[in-house]
């Protein structure tokens, strides 16, 4: 007599009902997990804003004032009114915070007194004069610095690239002028020209005034334009930060390309393309940003932005951090980004 075994397994209908149950428990844990290790990122890149905070502290207890964007100068020839450019330094305020964030080594490394110029994002002709420039602080470029890079931006030039970015102020140009009143009214100064910048010119106060924000690194796709990373070309005919606003929704219209796609490719060179932004609108703004091209270290708009949601981190002028969001009203957000404005904001 054979025996007999009784076999037993699932039905279709308790598989089915298997399989509903765990990809319910996986779209129920998924986005947690999604939101943990985002609060992980901005938890770092807050961290890391709060790195160059210290090393802000620490330049400025050393030299009595902030670092500044750009050390060019001319001097005046023999003609009336014609200058002379003698040094041409495009260095970024990070080179000059790298002693203070254990990075001595690459800091050494940079020949201040040869000068430097940027050779890509204004789309113009590179003499071979500059480029003999770059060439004496290749190695110095071309270092990976971690603490300059937001884990939560998964964009391109991650190796010499930084998310993070002095205030200019508002307007679209490199210096306070009769015509151009609001810009260069941030916490670093742009040109050595207008002087060195203390802590008892920060009038508005020190908490009051950001130092440093997040923008995202550029696509680097000239084809395929990316508003939250990318720069329009604008009209240089701008004088004012409202003006900034109206030019760059033109500049960005349906069917225009973007000139600047290499946005934060560099920690090591000054300019709005890189290193550098303004208070103009709100953080993540919906107006693409614009620049004015054929220009070293062009003028216009850079943005705050990131992939965090709703806001960015900002490190403020007296080493503390915030959370600035997307949502704060302009006045309040472009009151944080003057240095001596006047206004009451918190």
């Amino acid at each position: 007599m054979k025996a007999r075994f009784n076999r037993r397994g699932f039905t279709l209908i308790e598989l089915l009902v298997v399989v509903g149950v765990v990809s319910l428990l996986m779209a129920l844990l998924l986005p947690a997990v999604q939101s943990a290790r985002e609060a992980a990122r901005r938890a770092q890149c807050q961290n890391n804003l709060h790195q160059i905070g210290i090393a802000l502290q620490g330049y400025e207890t050393d030299y009595q004032c902030f670092p500044v964007c750009c050390t060019n100068f001319d001097v005046p020839t023999n003609i009336p009114g014609v200058m002379i450019p003698v040094y041409t330094g495009e260095f970024a305020i990070h080179t000059r915070l790298l002693p203070y964030l254990e990075l001595r080594p690459v800091y050494h490394a940079i020949n201040f007194a040869a000068g430097t110029t940027p050779l890509d994002g204004f789309a113009y002709a590179i003499t071979p004069e500059w480029r003999s420039l770059v060439s004496i602080n290749a190695t110095a470029l071309s270092v990976r610095v971690g603490t300059f890079l937001c884990p939560s931006d998964p964009g391109p030039f991650a190796e010499t690239g930084t998310n993070y970015r002095g205030n200019v102020g508002l307007g679209p140009a490199w210096g306070t002028t009769a015509e151009y009143r609001d810009s260069d009214n941030g916490l670093f100064i742009q040109c050595v020209w207008n002087g060195l910048l203390r802590p008892a010119s920060v009038t508005d106060g020190l908490s009051h005034t950001a130092a440093f924000s997040e923008r995202l690194r550029g696509s680097g796709q000239t084809g395929s334009p990316t508003p939250e990373r990318d720069f329009w070309p604008m009209s240089r005919h701008i004088v004012s930060a409202d003006q900034l606003l109206l030019g760059c929704q033109v500049a960005a219209r349906p069917g225009a390309t973007p000139t600047f796609t290499s946005g934060g490719r560099w920690w090591f060179w000054q300019g709005r393309e890189w290193t550098e932004y303004t208070h103009t609108q709100q953080p993540n703004g919906r107006v693409p940003d614009c620049l004015f091209p054929h220009m070293v270290s062009a003028i216009g708009m850079a943005t705050a932005r990131s992939w965090h949601l709703g806001g960015v981190n900002a490190l403020m002028a007296d080493g503390s951090t915030r959370f600035a969001m997307e949502t704060i009203d302009r006045s309040i957000w472009r009151g944080l980004g003057t240095r001596n404005g006047g206004e009451l904001v918190d």
